[in-house]
């Protein structure tokens, strides 16, 4: 009798473990970590979406195609969220998957857009950029309809909302960030920067900083450059060593008082600094860093290794001491970052 109570409660247990449907696992838990898109080969269609979750330590791969039986597309770059809803542009698929957030399920699928790479979300309009096209997409994201699109006359990459402005970079091939009032999607300013700014963050001061690469070719030194949002003015650039360097990535931590970049490594900055930093905080020391996120729990820093661009790469998990605390094997280039809202 005992052995016969035992299984009741192991089935009991493995019932529970489903999700609200009653027949389907959790492919991931609830709580706090962070979504890691997984670009995949190019033109191999073999994009992902894994979850790292800051309570159980562990990375839960795979989680689109376990869900949806089908593969997430080709090259997925960005995430948005509102609410439990996610909106995933896939750059080479020229889609967007809005996903239940919760269990990864796909509740539509936006398609015929041209070279997505970016969104935000701000007033229930998502707003996406595009490597060729000079327009941006507006959307809303309450029924998932195309409703219009911005002419800004250059490509766009970075997208940032501060001050109540949305600040889109011209990041290929371009020196300028475009200044969009969201209330009435007008342009209102445009502000010229270094060439190729390639990543934005907004800090707690009003300020936003821009990573400018200085070109494919290396034209030009890159620099960091700060702008007021309320004057649009450019206050700082701050310039890197030589033509050679290949910063990027910059971020910012959840208290928006510190910088974060990729550059032989991990630099950080304090907002308050008037030049970069001298010294690497975390050394690559011969992984191919790839891509930066500064916002978890306790400070901790969350860098992706893509390796060798072919095979599976791995996540990386640093204390704000610079102390690896955890090493997970996510999927193929993996790339985009972005947190839980719980």
């Amino acid at each position: 009798m005992k052995n016969l109570y035992n299984l009741t409660i192991i089935i009991l247990i493995l019932f529970t473990s489903c999700d609200n449907t009653g027949d389907k696992p959790v492919l991931f838990p609830a709580g706090k970590g962070l979504f890691i898109l997984n670009e995949g080969n190019f033109m191999a269609g073999n994009g992902s979406v894994s979850f790292y979750s800051e309570e159980t330590g562990k990375i839960y791969n795979d989680l689109f195609s376990s869900e949806n039986n089908r593969p997430l597309g080709d090259v997925p770059t960005c995430m948005a969220a509102d609410g439990n809803r996610g909106f995933i542009i896939v750059n080479n698929s020229g889609t967007l998957e809005v996903v239940n957030l919760r269990t990864m399920e796909s509740l539509k699928t936006m398609t015929g857009l041209v070279s997505p790479r970016q969104m935000v979300i701000y007033n229930g309009k998502g707003y996406l950029s595009s490597l060729i096209s000079d327009k941006i997409t507006v959307i809303d994201i309450n029924n998932g309809e195309l409703t219009g699109s911005i002419d800004i006359g250059c490509s766009s990459e970075a997208m940032v909302v501060a001050g109540g402005k949305l600040f889109v970079a011209n990041w290929s091939g371009g020196s300028s960030i475009t200044v969009i009032d969201p209330l009435t999607d007008e342009i209102i300013a445009s502000i010229t920067t270094g060439l190729e700014p390639e990543s934005m963050a907004a800090d707690r001061n009003g300020m936003l900083w821009v990573l400018c690469t200085g070109g494919y070719m290396n034209e030009e030194v890159p620099r960091i450059m700060k702008i007021n949002t309320l004057t649009l003015k450019v206050e700082a650039a701050m310039l890197f060593r030589t033509v050679t360097d290949n910063p990027s990535s910059l971020t910012i931590n959840l208290t928006g008082d510190t910088l974060y970049y990729l550059d032989e490594g991990i630099r950080r900055m304090p907002v308050s600094s008037s030049s970069l930093p001298p010294e690497v905080f975390i050394s690559a020391g011969g992984r191919l860093f790839y891509r930066l996120a500064a916002s978890g729990i306790n400070g901790r820093i969350y860098v992706t290794d893509a390796i060798d661009y072919q095979q599976k790469g791995d996540l990386l998990i640093y204390s704000s001491r610079g102390e690896l605390i955890d090493s997970e094997k996510a999927g193929i280039i993996p790339g985009f970052m972005s947190f839980t809202q719980e």
